[in-house]
C-alpha cells in the first residue's frame, strides 16, 4: 500500500532508461497482437497494453544505452520515431510505474515503508485471484473440493488416530485456476492429524533481497488471520547466521503463501486458535546456482537447507512443510515461438511427470538435473522450493504420492501452466 499523499510529478526520466523486472506478454484481440505489461511484485500498478511495435522500444531499454542511443538504434532498425516521440512514449512507462529511476526508487522506499510500519501482512489478492466475500469465498473453496478435477468431497471428518503428514506440496496458481488441484492436498491435510506448525516455503516471483525471507508479520486472509511463528524464525535465522528478514518486503505483494494462508485458516489448520505459520519466500535457484553446479555444493543454498532441516530437528512440535509451487510455464506468453498444441503439451506432461517422480522418490539433485537439462525450457516456477522439500524428505527417508497433476491450458493455446499435490507421511 502507498501512503495517501499525493505523489510528487517532477521525477525526471533516467539519463539510460532501463525496463523493470517485469512480465511482458502478448495478447490477441480481434486478429490484432499486442502487448502487455504487469508488475507481479507490486499489484496496485496497473497493467498496461502496447502497440505490437513497442517491443522494438522495450528490448533496448537495457540501462546501458541513452535516450539518444535508443532513438538512433531504432532509426537503425528503420523505425520512424523521433527522439521528442521516444521521450514522451518512455514518460508515459515511467509514470505507469514501469521503468527504474527516480520515480520507481521513491515509489519503492513509501511502499516497503508502509509495509514495515504494518504489524500484519495485507490480504491483498482477495477480490482478484480469490474471492474475498465470506460466503463467496466459502462456496470457491468448496465447489474445488466437488469439482470433476478435484477430489469429489469435501474433508471427511477426521479419525480418532488419523496420522499426521509430514509434508505436502501445493500450487500458487491463482483459485479460479488451481482450486480443484488445491483442494487434493487441503483434503489431505485436513483429514490427517493437525500439525503444531506450518513451515510454508513459497515461490517468489521477483527477486529476493538476502534469497531466503521471511517476516513475522500475520498473514491476513478475508476468513482471518494466520500468525507467524517468531521462536521457529528466530531459531533458524541464528542456526543460519544470515538476516532471514533482509528481503522481508518481498512478502508484500507475493501470492505463493497467501493462498495457502487461505486455505489453512479455511480449514481450522492455522490461525489464532490453531498453529501459526513460517512464512519464507525463496528467490530462484538460477540467481543462486551456476550452471553445472549442484545446489547442495554451493553455500548459499546448502547452509540455508542445513539450517532448516537442524531448526526442524530440534523442534519438539509436529510439524508439515508445505511447497507453494507451479511447474511449467510454456508458449508465446512465456517467451515461447510456437503455440501450445497437443503435441508440446504432451512433451511436457511427460517431462513433468518424470520430474515428479523424482520429488516423490526422493531424490532432489535427480531432480534438478531433469530440470536443468534444457537450462530449465519448461521455466519451472517452483524451482527452488521443491528442491528444498525434496532434500529434507531425502534426508527423513521419506518418498510421496502424487495425488493430482494439472495442465492448464488457455483456449488461445498462448500459454500452459501446469501445477499439482502431492504428500509425504
Amino acid at each position: 500500500m502507498v501512503d495517501a499523499a499525493p505523489e510528487r510529478t517532477e521525477f525526471p526520466l533516467d539519463e539510460h532508461p532501463r525496463l523493470r523486472p517485469i512480465e511482458v506478454f502478448p495478447i490477441h484481440d480481434r486478429g490484432r497482437r499486442s502487448l502487455v505489461l504487469r508488475d507481479p511484485s507490486d499489484p496496485s500498478i496497473n497493467p498496461i497494453v502496447l502497440s505490437d511495435g513497442a517491443a522494438e522500444v522495450l528490448v533496448l531499454l537495457d540501462g546501458q544505452r541513452t535516450l539518444r542511443d535508443v532513438s538512433n538504434a531504432l532509426l537503425l532498425r528503420g523505425a520512424s520515431v523521433t527522439e521528442g516521440q521516444l521521450r514522451s512514449f518512455l514518460k508515459r512507462l515511467d509514470e505507469a510505474g514501469f521503468l527504474e529511476g527516480p520515480r520507481a526508487t521513491h515509489r519503492f522506499q513509501q511502499r516497503r515503508a508502509e509495509f514495515l510500519r504494518q504489524p500484519f501482512r495485507p490480504a491483498i489478492h482477495a477480490g482478484g485471484a480469490y474471492a474475498d466475500g465470506l460466503q463467496e469465498l466459502a462456496e470457491m473453496l468448496a465447489a474445488g473440493y466437488l469439482h470433476p478435477d478435484g477430489p469429489g468431497s469435501l474433508p471427511a471428518e477426521r479419525a480418532a488416530r488419523a496420522p499426521s503428514l509430514r509434508a505436502a506440496i501445493a500450487p500458487h496458481v491463482d483459485l479460479h485456476r488451481g482450486a480443484p488441484t488445491y483442494s487434493w492436498a487441503y483434503k489431505a491435510l485436513a483429514e490427517a492429524q493437525p500439525a503444531e506448525l506450518y513451515v510454508v516455503l513459497g515461490t517468489c516471483h521477483t527477486p529476493v533481497e538476502g534469497h531466503f525471507a521471511a517476516t513475522r508479520k500475520t498473514y491476513d486472509t478475508p476468513l482471518g488471520p494466520v500468525p507467524a511463528d517468531d521462536e521457529f524464525l528466530d531459531r533458524l535465522g541464528r542456526t543460519w547466521g544470515s538476516d532471514l528478514f533482509a528481503g522481508e518486503f518481498s512478502h508484500a505483494g507475493e501470492h505463493s503463501i497467501e493462498f495457502q494462508a487461505v486455505y489453512l485458516r479455511s480449514l481450522g489448520l492455522g490461525g489464532d486458535e490453531a498453529a501459526p505459520i513460517v512464512p519464507v519466500l525463496c528467490d530462484s535457484l538460477h540467481s543462486m546456482v551456476p550452471f553445472g553446479r549442484s545446489p547442495r555444493d554451493v553455500a548459499l543454498v546448502g547452509d540455508f537447507l542445513e539450517a532448516l532441516r537442524q531448526t526442524l530437528l530440534d523442534d519438539g512440535r509436529r510439524i508439515t512443510l508445505i511447497a507453494a509451487v507451479d511447474l511449467a510455464h510454456i508458449g508465446p506468453r512465456f517467451g515461447d515461438q510456437w503455440p501450445v498444441d497437443l503435441q508440446h503439451q504432451s512433451s511436457v506432461d511427460s517431462a513433468d511427470r518424470e520430474m515428479l517422480d523424482l520429488v516423490l522418490r526422493p531424490d532432489a539433485d535427480a531432480y534438478y538435473a531433469q530440470v536443468m537439462r534444457d537450462r530449465d525450457a519448461r521455466r519451472i516456477c517452483g524451482l527452488t522450493p521443491i528442491y528444498l522439500l525434496t532434500a529434507l524428505m531425502q534426508a527423513e527417508h521419506r518418498s510421496g504420492e502424487l495425488l493430482r497433476y494439472t495442465q492448464w491450458v488457455d483456449a488461445d493455446l498462448s500459454s500452459s501452466v501446469t501445477f499439482a499435490s502431492a504428500i509425504f507421511r
